[in-house]
């Protein structure tokens, strides 16, 4: 469903003014599928369904991913789906008063993931310096060498140089291979992600 919403800077939930297109879900007793629930500039999406993930897993929700949106930014939470019995929201915060912001019908406005129960906590990040990583240290300095060579042959020979198309586009990352050449166990270039299966057995993408 198309709709409008306008924030006016106030932080009341009456201060975002939505308009639906197409106006169905007006009707008493019918949860709006878009609101402001939270007040202090934040437009809720009410996306109506139940995810449920197994024991150990929550779900991340956050906007789609590489997509923007002028005046208003994507909120993101990690919800504990494996045992919530219950739907969640997708928040949008504005970030400009008076600019009329508009969702189309079918444009994505929400991404979720699983990702393992409290698994930032169990990580343990330190600083070390390069040094203390010989083989690192190695890779590192070859693949900023490769990098950095085409800028400085077409600094030397002219914006006009032409260089062959591997030493261009330095592709080792996306072939799955270190600088040096070696290959890489289980490089991924593209996620292959199963359809939802419906009740009655059909997919949907």
């Amino acid at each position: 469903m198309t709709c409008e919403a306008e924030w006016n800077g106030g932080s009341d939930k009456k201060d975002i003014q939505i308009d639906f297109v197409e106006d169905r879900l007006r009707s008493a007793g019918t949860t709006p599928f878009a609101e402001s629930h939270f007040g202090s500039g934040v437009l809720t999406f009410n996306v109506m369904i139940i995810v449920e993930t197994p024991p150990g897993y929550d779900l991340w929700v956050m906007g789609p991913a590489n997509e923007f949106k002028d005046g208003i930014q994507a909120m993101a939470a990690v919800i504990e789906t494996y045992w919530m019995p219950f739907t969640f929201t997708m928040n949008w915060k504005f970030t400009r008063p008076g600019l009329k912001v508009r969702f189309e019908k079918g444009e994505p406005f929400c991404v979720f993931f699983p990702i393992e129960h409290r698994l930032l906590e169990r990580v343990h990040p330190r600083f070390e310096n390069l040094r203390e990583n010989p083989e690192l240290e190695r890779q590192f300095e070859l693949g900023y060498y490769k990098r950095a060579l085409p800028i400085a042959y077409r600094r030397l020979k002219g914006k006009e140089s032409k260089l062959r198309e591997r030493d261009r586009f330095q592709d080792w990352y996306m072939k799955g291979e270190m600088p040096d050449g070696t290959g890489v166990f289980d490089h991924t270039k593209r996620l292959e992600l199963k359809p939802f299966e419906t009740a009655d057995g059909r997919c949907e993408r």
